[in-house]
């Protein structure tokens, strides 16, 4: 069935809920293991103690790439369960737009699952935090049967609480879209067909693109009625479209023009319509404009930049034979050019401070890159106005396998990856870390209650209280918070993510400016001392034996890596790995100005 330009079929249908029992605490915690002395170790009657760093972590294990279970938490008596009705058909309402209604079959059923419960069903949930239960949505008919990876991923949240999901009909047919609104329970569908397309939604407003090929839209309030429609010139790309958190604005991009729509009213006005660019030799053509949020993204979509701060980021990708062209322009939601950050990095939500990485890891398993000329990885908090540095996390990184870094919502301290896990790198008089446990993937803070709350795959743990809620079983993702900290959504069962990536870390360490030059370690944890060998390995002629706490300077050669996928790799730089898994060897310089290769596991930053 074909839709008119501007029509679109629509049904609500009374949605009941019901209950279930409640999903238990997640995994727990397994203390970080103490450091057990290897052959590297050789006793010593002389040891001397290990020097005590100020404002750092205290230091545990660095993690593996199997999980380790969290610290537990009691879970509550499971609810009584009480019947589930099915959703009943209601009357269509009122139409006053043009949209036409539509036969009510297939639609959405829902579930609660009570704190202990285990998740039988195949759709998409959200953990409310606050008393551990789970609600689950799911095609009537298909949340119980295997599903496809593919059609599992149909399931998206939209802002304002509206869920859709794509249902195919069979081969050669258009599908259906079945939009839920979750507040009220009101179902609609329509054909999946180029004319008519689910753009943007807010709590009370749904933006229609009725026309691809011809940029028409239409704006319809939560019960379907159209309250607006407007037009921009031809475009031969997909729009696509943002409301401002409060719901009063959309930006729209379209024909690689961007437009700012008043959503009650729908008329348009362009907000950037990028200009002609020149290269240094020839002009360059624009191939691509896009359009993102500053603002936290309520959504597991990677199509929405997130940069921290409150806004719109609008980017602009010139080619050319010659060097390309990367442009990025800021405004407010009202509409208004902000000024371009002053300090690279990102922002924290109140734009006074930006968190900027630096370094690389030394290795991505399943992509084959491996880097050992930059392996100490660090975090600097800077003054984002002045760009200058207001203290330095040695040995932090700020990604991992399915985890980003990110600002605490109060803007007080930035999420890092550390050895043993994560910390808070906290801002304030006197700096420091705050550890947190270590998990997979995680954590993320909640976008509210002052960081509070973190999200672990579809596990939270609440930081206040040191206990964890979630589902009886780690769904396979992805994962995202909501509005609030009430909410955390997932998945049931779709892998999703890239290979492993390693950092190579010692226990942190804070730093303030003027930053040292040099990287310079202490022997640490052999409980005696450590093996100063000629060549990386444990074949390589000892040297001399170094006492714990003995300072000693990392020594940069110039010199390639050797790159591969796998087996032994020659010692060509100052870090040397027997496997990519296996023990790392670093090149370092003794006060004496003896040279040689000493263990990485028993050293600490000086």
């Amino acid at each position: 069935m074909r839709l008119a330009p501007l029509a679109l079929a629509a049904l609500v249908l009374a949605l009941a809920a019901c209950t279930g029992g409640e999903p238990p605490p997640a995994p727990a915690s397994t203390p970080a293991p103490t450091a057990v002395a290897t052959p590297e170790a050789t006793p010593r009657a002389t040891a001397t103690a290990e020097p005590t760093a100020t404002a750092e972590a205290t230091a545990t294990a660095e993690p593996t790439a199997t999980a380790t279970p969290e610290a537990a938490s009691t879970p509550a008596p499971p609810a009584e369960a009480s019947p589930t009705p099915e959703a009943t058909a209601a009357a269509a309402p009122e139409v006053r737009s043009g949209l036409e209604p539509i036969e009510a079959t297939p639609r959405f059923r829902h579930r609660t699952f009570e704190d202990g419960e285990v998740i039988d069903w195949h759709g998409i949930f959200v953990l409310d935090v606050e008393t551990g239960r789970t609600e689950g949505y799911a095609v009537a008919g298909m949340e119980n049967s295997s599903v496809d990876i593919h059609d599992a991923q149909n399931y998206k949240v939209h802002p304002g609480g509206w869920i859709t999901t794509r249902l195919d009909r069979g081969w050669g047919e258009d599908g259906w879209i079945l939009l839920l609104n979750r507040e009220t329970g009101r179902q609609w569908r329509w054909l999946d067909t180029e004319a008519f397309t689910l753009l943007a939604t807010s709590e009370e407003h749904l933006l229609f693109d009725a026309r691809a090929s011809t940029g028409r839209f239409v704006i319809a309030n939560s019960s379907m009625e159209r309250t607006a429609r407007f037009s921009v010139a031809d475009g031969d790309d997909r729009p696509l479209a943002l409301f401002s958190p409060d719901g009063r604005n959309i930006v729209l991009k379209a024909a690689n023009k961007v437009y700012l729509v008043p959503a009650a009213t729908g008329y348009r006005q362009v907000l950037f319509d990028p200009p002609p660019r020149h290269g240094e030799r020839e002009e360059l053509s624009l191939t691509r404009v896009h359009v993102g949020s500053r603002q936290r993204p309520p959504l597991g979509y990677a199509w929405i930049p997130y940069e921290g701060g409150a806004g719109v980021v609008v980017t602009a990708l010139y080619e050319g034979s010659g060097p390309d062209l990367r442009e990025k322009h800021y405004f407010s939601w009202d509409g208004e050019k902000l000024p371009a950050p002053a300090c690279p990095g990102t922002l924290s939500p109140d734009g006074r401070y930006a968190a900027v990485a630096s370094g690389a890891p030394y290795y991505v398993h399943y992509v084959g890159y491996l880097d050992l000329e930059s392996p100490w990885p660090s975090v600097t908090v800077t003054d984002a106005e002045t760009c200058a540095p207001i203290f330095r996390v040695r040995s932090a990184h700020t990604n991992r396998l399915r985890w980003n870094a990110e600002w605490l919502p109060t803007s007080g301290g930035f999420v890092v990856g550390v050895y043993g896990g994560y910390a808070i790198a906290r801002i304030g008089a006197a700096p420091s870390l705050l550890p947190l446990p270590s998990g997979y993937p995680g954590p993320t803070p909640a976008p509210t209650e002052g960081g509070r709350y973190f999200g672990y795959g579809s596990s939270v743990y609440d930081a206040a209280e040191g206990r964890w809620r979630g589902p009886a079983a780690e769904a396979g993702g992805p994962f995202w918070w909501g509005a609030s900290h009430r909410e955390r959504w997932f998945h049931s069962e779709i892998y999703w993510g890239e290979g492993w990536i390693n950092w190579l870390l010692l226990p942190p360490k804070i730093e303030y400016p003027p930053f040292a030059d040099e990287i310079a370690f202490r022997v640490a944890r052999t409980g005696s001392c450590l093996r100063l060998r000629e060549e990386p390995g444990e074949e390589g002629r000892v040297l001399d034996c170094l006492p714990d706490g003995e300072r000693l300077l990392f020594a940069a050669r110039d010199a390639e890596v050797e790159q591969g996928w796998g087996g032994p790799l020659s010692p060509h730089s100052s870090i040397a790995l027997e496997h990519h898994k296996s023990p790392v060897w670093v090149y370092v310089r003794t006060e004496d100005g003896a040279e040689g290769w000493v263990s990485h596991g028993y050293l600490a930053h000086d």
